[in-house]
């Protein structure tokens, strides 16, 4: 049973970025290789304008245990800190992102362990070099707990049902390797690092011909310093026309309440388009972000991707950014490619 692969379909035009499999007997694993330049050239504060290059790999890795169940890894190596200056490949830290146990009963799979529940796609599949930025604020990783995922047909709509009951990894998974960031705590804080599993999240992915769709809530639980749980919900559409060529359009809302576990609301906007133009995908998207008690973030951006040579892509953005304050503008080399 291949659940998420009815709803990739309607996404191509978002995610180009090749990657490598390789199978040895019950060992299945992916990797994507990313170096990327972002020069933030242009700001109202000039301790801001800094160059950051760096490299993202990331591996999907599956051991078959019999026809039905797998152990998952998703191993990831990235800056471990944000740039105050100038650098060139420093901060690097190796993680896991995911390490969990999988078992297909047919009419529905079981996740245990260490793993990314599902609400919302955004902070994924959002078009170009920087198209994502805002909506990662709310995509949930490194979660420790289970997850069940039910797939159902409804008309002629293929979906999706995912219900995953979590809390923060504290374990030694959630420290990392060369840069290190350091265990996990309880004292640390933050919505879902509780002592048990006591955080929810509930999404529905599915997809019709050339339309996909996603809603998800979440009910994440307080954390050490925070003052109340947050609650949110998610809706996501994607469609692709045909207008001579594929244009591929993409939107997105989230809303929550009691936000990062204090009494602030608030609000993500995505919406991102992408068509082919000769060997050229060109992209555009626009975020916003609005958490009471701040001023609105808007983010614009614009991005090309072609192939360079089989496997390897090339990829330059234009980002323009009002985060607080600060008007900002950055532009964005990306290589990607498999090896």
């Amino acid at each position: 049973m291949k659940i998420l692969a009815p709803l990739t379909g309607a996404l191509a035009l978002f995610s180009t970025s090749p990657t490598l499999a390789l199978e040895y007997g019950p060992l299945t694993a992916e990797f994507t290789v990313e170096i990327e330049n972002d020069s933030l050239f242009e700001s109202t504060d000039p301790a801001n304008e800094i160059s950051d290059t760096y490299t993202t790999i990331e591996s999907a890795i599956t051991l078959a245990i019999g026809a039905s169940s797998s152990l998952n890894a998703s191993l990831v190596l990235e800056p471990i800190t944000d740039a105050t200056r100038d650098r060139a490949f420093e901060d690097h830290g190796l993680y896991a992102e995911e390490l969990y146990f999988s078992h297909d009963f047919g009419g529905a799979a079981l996740q245990l362990g260490k793993f990314n529940p599902a609400f919302g796609v955004a902070w994924d599949e959002a078009p170009g070099i920087f198209g994502a930025d805002f909506a990662e604020d709310y995509e949930l990783t490194e979660q420790l707990g289970g997850a069940v995922l039910v797939p159902f047909d409804l008309g002629a709509s293929v979906n999706v049902l995912s219900v995953a009951v979590f809390h923060a990894d504290r374990t030694i998974l959630s420290d990392s390797l060369g840069r290190v960031r350091g265990q996990n705590n309880i004292s640390a804080g933050g919505v879902a690092n509780t002592d048990g599993p006591e955080s929810i999240a509930a999404a529905i992915n599915g997809a019709i011909g050339e339309t996909t769709y996603n809603v998800g809530i979440q009910r994440l639980a307080r954390g050490a310093g925070d003052t109340h749980d947050q609650t949110g919900a998610v809706l996501g559409l994607t469609h692709t026309y045909d207008l001579g060529r594929p244009v591929a359009l993409l939107s997105e809302i989230a809303y929550f309440t009691d936000f990062g576990g204090t009494s602030a609301s608030a609000q993500y906007g995505t919406v991102g388009v992408a068509a082919p133009f000769g060997p050229v995908t060109v992209s555009g998207t626009y975020s916003n972000r609005d958490v009471s008690g701040a001023r609105t973030d808007h983010l614009a951006s614009i991005s090309g991707e072609m192939e360079l040579a089989p496997g390897l892509f090339g990829s330059l953005g234009y980002r323009w950014a009002r985060e607080g304050t600060d008007k900002n503008q950055t532009i964005g080399t990306l290589i990607t490619y498999e090896f």
